[in-house]
């Protein structure tokens, strides 16, 4: 769902879709595009979900030992690489070989040097915490550079909540440090491509900036250890949840066109979509776990659990070359 989500987003908004407003556009249409602008926040939902999983699955087994580091790492890389490495490596052939002057590819102007780092930058996954080449390659692969920078962390975290829980709630404090920290030094001495190119990049775009949304994650597996009781009927929670998230999707879509101020709109914005959605969310999750109800049983279908398994290729492709390659030579629908 949250891949549906971010895909309905970049219909609305993505380069090659964007048309010129339409002036008699009605009030309820207005509001559809202003929310549809806002479909994003399925990435927050991939993240929490992602901090609650690592945590389910790896708090009790935790070893910080060379062999079972690289277990971990091995497993992670596995889960998700192949099909990038795939995808980039098919990207920077076309960008090379035929050059299609996409908003995804390198400008004209690169040199061969930049090419080299830019392909270097994506191979490692690591081009997200340049802001010039944040959607360079396969564009929507900038959460990855969020994501494995939470897995390389994540035990380390982890270990931290097994002496001390409360470590949980200093963590988004260390952790936004280091970024603003990393985003003063950078910008001075390192302004290459964009390195950490200011606070609404650091907010937006990496995992320092992002850490709220991993913690609610871990806190709220831990919170499910804690509650061992039986799934019951009711919605209060998933109704809350859904309700939260209705409710930060028009905030977003109201700061997003009513607030001019570029200081006001960073606090406002990023307050909602980078800690408040992800509470939400928390909620949401509680209830899909604790309730039995339709929104469950639908969920646990057969036809859910496939389009969860394709979820990550489907993420992946909806943007970019493979996008590119079906609209001009299958159809543009």
């Amino acid at each position: 769902m949250a891949a549906i989500m971010v895909f309905f987003n970049h219909v609305v908004v993505a380069p090659h879709t964007r048309q010129p407003p339409a002036q008699d556009i009605s009030f309820l249409s207005q509001w559809g595009v202003w929310l549809g602008e806002q479909l994003h926040i399925g990435v927050p939902i991939f993240f929490v979900l992602s901090g609650f999983l690592i945590t389910t699955r790896y708090f009790h087994r935790l070893e910080l030992t060379g062999p079972w580091f690289r277990r971990y790492l091995q497993n992670r890389f596995a889960r998700i690489y192949p099909i990038y490495l795939l995808l980039t490596l098919l990207t920077f052939a076309v960008m090379f070989l035929r050059p299609t002057q996409q908003w995804y590819e390198w400008p004209d102007v690169y040199p061969l040097i930049d090419k080299v780092a830019v392909l270097f930058l994506n191979l490692t996954l690591t081009r997200a915490y340049f802001a010039d080449l944040v959607v360079m390659g396969v564009p929507p692969a900038w959460t990855l550079t969020v994501e494995e920078t939470f897995y390389l962390l994540a035990p380390f975290l982890l270990l931290g909540l097994k002496r001390n829980f409360r470590l949980l709630y200093l963590y988004p404090v260390l952790l936004l440090s280091i970024g603003v920290a990393l985003v003063l030094f950078c910008s001075r001495f390192l302004p290459y491509y964009g390195l950490m190119a200011d606070i609404n990049f650091l907010l937006q775009s990496t995992f320092f900036g992002r850490c709220i949304e991993f913690l609610v994650g871990i806190g709220l597996a831990f919170f499910v250890a804690r509650r061992t009781e039986d799934s019951q009927r009711g919605v209060r929670a998933t109704f809350l949840g859904l309700a939260g998230i209705v409710a930060c999707l028009v905030g977003l879509a109201w700061v997003q066109h009513t607030i001019t101020n570029s200081v006001a709109w960073l606090v406002a914005y990023r307050s909602i979509n980078n800690v408040l959605l992800p509470g939400t969310v928390a909620v949401l999750f509680w209830g899909l776990i604790k309730e039995r109800t339709r929104l469950r049983q639908l969920l646990e279908t057969t036809a859910f659990d496939l389009l969860g398994k394709s979820s990550y290729v489907f993420y992946l492709i909806h943007l970019g070359v493979i996008d590119t390659l079906f609209s001009e030579y299958i159809t543009e629908n």
